[in-house]
């Protein structure tokens, strides 16, 4: 646990880089799947409060 709480910026600047490219590659595709599959991937980082709906990483 402390460890988490030691590097808790560096755990959410991954997630929002893994949301940021995925959101990248999701776009460059022609079917409409991974956009679902990433959709509820971000409701539930939402969800649990590490993720804005607009896209923005909770600070």
């Amino acid at each position: 646990m402390e460890w988490i709480t030691a590097h808790w910026k560096d755990i959410l600047a991954i997630i929002g880089g893994v949301v940021t490219v995925s959101s990248i590659i999701v776009k460059l595709t022609p079917t409409q799947k991974d956009d679902t599959v990433l959709g509820k991937i971000i409701k539930i980082l939402a969800a649990l409060g590490l993720f804005n709906p607009d896209g923005s990483i909770v600070k």
